[in-house]
């Protein structure tokens, strides 16, 4: 209601300044103060309500409506199935936050703005017009019909252009991020020149629909000009033929609003246009949030306040898949004790993650039970146990453009000297973040960390989180797959000591010979658990795959 109140008044100030002016006109240029006084009044209502609803769209309702629907984004992808995001298009994920976003945060309110106010101005406009003439209103409902059938070809064409467009973006997106994550291999084998041309091939496919719609909108530019140039000859016809019936003051009004008729009707059709494109984007946000599965929490209970207090863990004859064609656990069984630790290899695709991700409510689990002391993980809701279980990924999570104390302490618990304690234990605060401007640093590229490094500050993030929560369940992931040796052995010294003494340890080895201190191993292979038991015996077996791991250094 502000936004059209304030179209209204500068549609109304910048209309009535034309017809105000003939009426100064025809009386001889009389009555000097009053009419100044009053044109300035309307000049100045013309720039309140300019300024305002430009105001009212841009910083009253677009940055709402954009955190909004962002934060739908974010919430259903956040929620989706990990079957959903295993087989999706990364591409079409980011093409929904980048695209989209943008039309909806940009091109959104700018389409908005451009529709209502000219399409004011255009009904302002085209009633100044038929002031030039008697019979000029006669041409009005013509004009109305040929820029609606003018609107109707238009938009239906530009429409689905915009959703080409849109779509075509999703593959070079989808390879612009395999070569980001592919880069090393790709200078390794030389192929730069096969992925530059495809890049190109892809560009070009994006660009083809882009090049068509700025075709149309040059051809919708001739027509509304033809348009506009017959209503100028309707009414200078008009006035020549019917001259008594026409009067010269409301003639000169009528000539001077055909010449911004054109751009107000231009405008108009580009902003609805615009704003239909738009409310497209806001359509595939809606069918994004309708068609994403999500996680299943409905009939899923809360876990008691102190679980898990122990730490058992039992996983009984499970089998999980990514997918139907993705099986990656098959009749998994294990027993953990509270306190045990339990070490976890195997080679690559074996399914060593994959276990850790069931625990966790990642993968679809379509046989078996895991239960944490007692309770049935089936029945909990998936983020809340997440919650009350320490994770250390082999891919470390940072926030870049976030300071070194949000990064360690999201939660924002602890006070300095305690985060300092946390990141001095793992080794990085002394010559390292000190020096880099300490806790209030950000995390930027300036600020960039080592891989190593990301670990390590995922380390002491777990410490922080066992202080705060007293988990007692521990994964860890290859948590030491960036580093060297000698800080591998000083973060194995860790684990060993508390806090994470006390938790029971389920670790996926990068080094296989850091396992020999567990209390079992886990070998696991295609899925399938093939040995178990504890690390001194199967390293004395000659036919044990976790000696010829071992001895080979696989790892």
């Amino acid at each position: 209601m502000i936004f059209v109140s304030f179209v209204t008044i500068n549609v109304f100030a910048s209309t009535y300044g034309k017809i105000w002016l003939e009426r100064w006109a025809n009386r001889g240029g009389g009555q000097k103060p009053l009419y100044v006084t009053i044109y300035f009044l309307l000049a100045i209502c013309n720039t309140i309500g300019n300024g305002g609803y430009v105001w009212a769209i841009l910083i009253l309702i677009s940055p709402a409506t954009a955190r909004r629907l962002h934060y739908v984004v974010l919430r259903t992808v956040i929620r989706a199935t990990p079957q959903f995001l295993s087989t999706v298009d990364n591409g079409s994920i980011l093409n929904r936050f980048s695209q989209d976003m943008t039309l909806v945060e940009s091109q959104l309110p700018i389409g908005v703005l451009i529709t209502v106010s000219n399409l004011f101005s255009s009904i302002a406009s085209a009633a100044l017009i038929a002031t030039g003439s008697e019979y000029m209103a006669i041409s009005l409902p013509f004009l109305i019909f040929a820029v609606f059938l003018l609107q109707h070809v238009y938009l239906k064409t530009s429409r689905q252009l915009r959703l080409l467009d849109l779509e075509s973006r999703s593959p070079l997106y989808s390879h612009f991020l395999d070569t980001v994550e592919g880069l090393a291999t790709i200078q390794a084998f030389g192929w730069e020149e096969d992925f530059q041309n495809k890049n190109s091939r892809l560009l070009d496919v994006t660009q083809r629909t882009y090049y068509m719609l700025n075709c149309i909108q040059r051809w919708l530019n001739l027509v509304l000009d033809l348009i506009v140039a017959a209503e100028a000859i309707i009414v200078v016809s008009l006035a020549v033929f019917l001259r008594q019936k026409t009067s010269v003051g409301l003639l000169g009004v009528s000539l001077n609003s055909i010449l911004s008729f054109n751009g107000s009707l231009s405008s108009l059709i580009s902003g609805w246009t615009q704003l239909e494109i738009s409310l497209g984007s806001i359509s595939r946000v809606k069918d994004f949030e309708m068609e994403v599965p999500s996680e299943v929490t409905s009939g899923k209970t809360e876990p008691p306040s102190d679980w898990p207090d122990r730490g058992a863990i039992h996983v009984s004859e499970v089998s999980a898949q990514y997918h139907p064609k993705a099986i990656a656990l098959k009749s998994v069984s294990l027993v953990a004790s509270p306190g045990q630790k339990i070490g976890i290899c195997g080679r690559t695709g074996s399914g060593k993650s994959s276990l850790l991700s069931a625990i966790l409510g990642i993968l679809t689990i379509t046989n078996g039970s895991i239960l944490i002391d007692n309770v049935d993980l089936a029945t909990l809701q998936p983020e809340r146990v997440r919650e009350r279980i320490v994770t250390i990924p082999q891919d470390p999570f940072i926030m870049v453009g976030c300071t070194v104390r949000l990064n360690t302490d999201p939660t924002g618990k602890f006070p300095d000297a305690d985060i300092i304690a946390a990141l001095d234990r793992v080794g990085i605060w002394k010559g390292v973040l000190d020096d880099r401007g300490g806790l209030e640093a950000e995390i930027t590229n300036t600020l960039s960390l080592s891989r190593g490094q990301q670990q390590l500050l995922e380390l002491a993030r777990a410490i922080l989180k066992i202080q705060a929560s007293n988990a007692k369940i521990l994964l860890i992931d290859e948590a030491t797959s960036g580093v060297d040796m000698e800080t591998d052995a000083h973060v194995q010294a860790l684990l060993r000591r508390e806090p994470f003494h006390s938790c029971t340890a389920l670790t996926v080895a990068h080094r296989v010979h850091t396992l020999m201190d567990h209390d079992l191993v886990l070998v696991l292979d295609q899925g399938k658990v093939i040995e178990m038991d504890g690390p001194g015996k199967l390293a004395g077996r000659k036919d044990s795959i976790f000696s010829s791991l071992l001895n080979s250094q696989a790892y």
